[in-house]
């Protein structure tokens, strides 16, 4: 399974986001991305699928939930 990481300001928001996709079926995990891969030094980051990233994205921007980089 390909998948992504959406970067996250603070473990806060990625619990947050991690609720409401769950809670729409979409299965994701709380990762901490590399301090290489985040030079913005975003610490915590969602592993999501490929197949399901852009519902995610459509859920989070739905719920003014920001989110960094896709990584």
């Amino acid at each position: 399974m390909d998948t992504r990481i959406l970067t996250m300001t603070s473990q806060t928001v990625a619990m947050k986001a991690k609720r409401l996709l769950e809670k729409n079926g979409i299965y994701v995990k709380i990762v901490r991305p590399s301090p290489i891969l985040t030079p913005k030094g975003c610490a915590f980051g969602l592993q999501v699928s490929d197949r399901v990233l852009a519902s995610a994205i459509k859920y989070l921007e739905q719920n003014d939930i920001s989110y960094g980089e896709i990584l």
